[in-house]
């Protein structure tokens, strides 16, 4: 693929409107024309650039979705300096919650940012250290189980600062609820709170999530009344 081909492809990652006939094989020649590095680990498509990276499930379609158009929008924006540490994040955690599951993020945006994942049954928590697929977020049938809510908490004990995004309003929001329990039977964690913030996480990706708690984690604080 000559040069001028390879800077055609990068320029569709950025058309309005969004392009779909981006093609894989054309798009990871031209990504390694610009610097990245490019490995498979377990069928996955890994890129990496000036400390970010970005992976991608091995996918059967010949053409990119429009979410992993996006998603590559925002890496190679991010990824165009070098990454620098922000102390701020160290320590830090961003919970993005539902009655039904907690994502707990460590360290955002940093290199050593580590992804937790909380079920309100919680023999089936488990590290998420790779994932394409954001949590399915709902109110329905909220289950109010305190063993969720303090596996949860018990991640937050050598967090410094920590930021919950919380889907649902009102009564039923499974944010407003972890923030009580906390008050109720974890005082030492009370003052680690930064902010708490409603929001309609099914709309936001994984990327969106991270960039809201960080904006907090800079801000404010906004608890909850």
């Amino acid at each position: 693929m000559s040069h001028r081909k390879h800077l055609h492809v990068l320029s569709e990652l950025f058309a309005h409107p969004i392009a779909r006939n981006i093609e894989w094989s054309e798009l990871i020649t031209a990504l390694s024309s610009i610097g990245l590095l490019q490995s498979e680990s377990n069928g996955n498509y890994e890129f990496s650039r000036n400390g970010y990276a970005i992976v991608f499930e091995r996918s059967h379609s010949k053409t990119l979705e429009v979410q992993e158009v996006l998603k590559l929008r925002h890496f190679l924006r991010m990824s165009v300096h070098a990454k620098e540490e922000d102390p701020l994040l160290q320590n830090a955690e961003i919970v993005a919650i539902d009655h039904h599951e907690a994502t707990v993020i460590h360290n955002p945006g940093s290199e050593s940012e580590l992804q937790e994942k909380f079920h309100a049954d919680v023999s089936k928590s488990r590290i998420l250290h790779k994932t394409k697929h954001r949590p399915s977020y709902n109110d329905e049938n909220p289950t109010d189980v305190d063993g969720y809510f303090d596996a949860i908490i018990k991640s937050m004990m050598k967090s410094h600062s920590i930021v919950i995004l919380s889907h649902g309003t009102g009564s039923s929001s499974a944010g407003e609820k972890l923030f009580k329990r906390i008050v109720e039977g974890y005082p030492k964690v009370v003052h680690k709170i930064i902010a708490v913030r409603k929001c309609d996480l099914e709309a936001l990706t994984t990327p969106e999530v991270i960039e809201l708690g960080v904006e907090l984690l800079h801000g404010s604080p906004e608890r909850i009344a």
